[in-house]
């Protein structure tokens, strides 16, 4: 239960670095979205961008944590964990410090392997993805999560975590299941949420 609190802490962090980064970022490709997709329209363009840029966060926070689960668990090679960034501070010598590079490989690593088409379709790239998880951001992944070995977190651990990040009264407000495109990682989580039993 502790690991789950820090976890929650370090992803709540991430959101409001990456909502305060971002809010003015990629307006113009955000409102263009909007205007050729037709969806969601009930919205006026301000909320829409709130809309997209909230729901492209939360995706990204699952996206973190499934990545450091499935690492952790061993079903995907690791990177973004103890273990790869420890082969990672070996590999580089003049960016140690960049895991925004590293979290890049990651990502590409797994949408190249041809083994693993389950986690590609989680990882998949959407439109979601036009915002960077860049040094500062990485950064707060990093030193927040690890010293947290998350082998033997279970659905329910990440159903609490993300109840806590994305809770009730803001899953009524933002209704993200119902915004514009899927978000493959969120969706994946919320799956786990809404308790269909597809395991981790």
């Amino acid at each position: 239960m502790h690991e789950v609190q820090n976890i929650s802490e370090v992803l709540e962090k991430f959101k409001k670095t990456f909502l305060i980064k971002y809010e003015y970022e990629n307006i113009g490709l955000v409102k263009k979205f909007r205007i050729d997709s037709r969806k969601n329209l009930e919205y006026d363009e301000v909320k829409w961008c709130k809309l997209f840029l909230n729901k492209s966060c939360f995706n990204y926070c699952a996206k973190l944590l499934l990545l450091r689960v499935f690492e952790d668990k061993d079903k995907i090679a690791s990177k973004f964990n103890k273990k790869g960034i420890e082969v990672w501070n070996k590999l580089v010598k003049n960016i140690k410090d960049r895991y925004d590079k590293l979290y890049d490989i990651a990502i590409i690593d797994i949408k190249n392997d041809g083994d693993m088409s389950f986690f590609k379709h989680i990882f998949a790239e959407s439109d979601y993805d036009i915002y960077d998880i860049d040094k500062e951001l990485a950064d707060i992944i990093v030193s927040g999560l690890s010293n947290i070995d998350l082998k033997n977190i279970t659905d329910d651990d990440i159903k609490l975590i993300f109840r806590k990040l994305y809770p009730l009264d803001v899953r009524e407000e933002y209704r993200f299941n119902e915004f514009y495109k899927k978000a493959p990682a969120l969706e994946y989580i919320l799956s786990l949420i809404w308790e269909v039993n597809i395991g981790v």
